[in-house]
């Protein structure tokens, strides 16, 4: 079973929630999967999209030395009004990167 999850974006004043990052979470291995959108700027000011692509980027260098419950347990709780996560959806994956790749192409494209 892995877990998915959505960081999602709210412009100031707009009711839509903008995709950022697909993120998957393989509990078992207790690892956080990540795939940012190519681009930022379709979704969000200069400086608005420079913090995005700064925290994707920061996520995508913590799942790489950190455990997928560090980095998820405090961004659960502490994100802000404009930056969101969904709630975890878990499903079974045979293919942990196809899967990933297959969410990031429905909801970044």
């Amino acid at each position: 079973m892995v877990e998915f999850l959505l960081l999602q974006f709210q412009r100031p004043g707009d009711a839509n929630l903008h995709p950022v990052a697909v993120l998957l979470f393989d509990p078992c291995e207790d690892r956080l999967h990540i795939c940012g959108r190519e681009e930022y700027a379709t979704i969000a000011e200069a400086e608005d999209a420079e913090v995005l692509a700064a925290t994707v980027e920061q996520l995508q260098k913590d799942a790489e030395i950190q455990s997928g419950t560090a980095i998820l347990k405090p961004l659960e709780s502490t994100l802000s009004n404009s930056i969101r996560l969904t709630g975890r959806i878990a499903f079974s994956s045979l293919d942990l990167n196809a899967t990933l790749r297959s969410l990031s192409a429905i909801f970044l494209s």
